[in-house]
């Protein structure tokens, strides 16, 4: 609109904080459950006010899901359906001490089912120093209805041969906690180090039914790799990662015949952008 507003209309990004959610997706081998699971493209208008070069603040509506509410839940429980499902979020961007440190810091509210509301905060805090940058993100997300759907799906019955297993119904009053963090460091030009941690936990707030309250599922990530970039505009760059994903079911999630398999994995390619334009 001018130097210090923008109008945003249409298929959109959610306006999120945190640095892992800000990041090139070229550039992530493995998200964080909380990135990985969370809505992210979402139909709607936004708008943008910039008072300096150092600050940004951005507020957003869009609809606050991609289908209809059993595409996006499966089974739902007895709820009504929202007359006008909308998302909204409000976002703050800023930097400081001549762009060393940044901050991307978020809060979010939708409308699951007529009356029943899903929240999340997202904080996002960087530092670049010369050849290192590190982030670390806090991210918090709570709902009526399973928000991620994480514990829903380790709910998901087992059925033998081609039978096909009925979707369990979208477990009620959950919150999401996420820990990231990234450090990287440009040893040379052409080549740089990475590790990333997460943490990440999953609860229910309040019991109901058979569900009591308390923790369920906690997940570790780690993640190293070293990365080459042959190219002077770092269009085409080689990897070499090892990711790992270590998981913890409570008590109460057994109790539910809930299982998970912890993940190792090692590596190897090359990221390339076609240059079509």
């Amino acid at each position: 609109l001018n130097e210090r507003f923008t109008l945003t209309a249409g298929k959109q990004d959610v306006f999120y904080g945190g640095f892992e959610y800000d990041e090139n997706p070229l550039l992530i081998y493995e998200y964080s459950d909380m990135n990985e699971y969370s809505l992210c493209y979402l139909t709607g208008i936004g708008l943008g006010y910039q008072p300096n070069e150092s600050q940004e603040i951005r507020l957003q509506v869009t609809n606050s899901r991609m289908g209809s509410m059993e595409d996006e839940y499966g089974r739902l429980p007895e709820f009504k359906k929202p007359r006008v499902p909308l998302f909204y979020t409000l976002n703050w961007n800023g930097n400081f001490l001549d762009e060393l440190i940044h901050l991307r810091y978020s809060v979010s509210a939708a409308e699951q089912a007529q009356g029943k509301y899903m929240y999340s905060v997202f904080t996002g805090q960087s530092i670049e120093a010369g050849p290192v940058y590190a982030y670390f993100d806090v991210m918090y997300s709570r709902g009526k209805l399973d928000p991620l759907g994480l514990l829903t799906e380790l709910t998901q019955p087992e059925v033998s041969g081609e039978e096909e297993p009925e979707p369990p119904v979208r477990i009620q009053n959950i919150d999401y906690l996420s820990l990231v963090g990234e450090i990287q460091y440009r040893f040379h030009p052409k080549w740089q180090l990475f590790a990333k941690g997460m943490y990440e936990s999953a609860s229910i707030y309040k019991a109901y039914d058979a569900y009591e309250k308390g923790k369920y599922r906690t997940a570790w990530g780690l993640q190293t790799g070293i990365e080459f970039y042959p190219m002077a505009d770092e269009n085409l760059h080689i990897f070499l990662t090892g990711t790992a994903r270590f998981y913890n079911l409570t008590e109460k999630a057994k109790a539910l015949c809930a299982s998970i398999e912890n993940t190792q994995r090692l590596s190897v390619g090359f990221i390339y952008k076609l240059p079509l334009y």
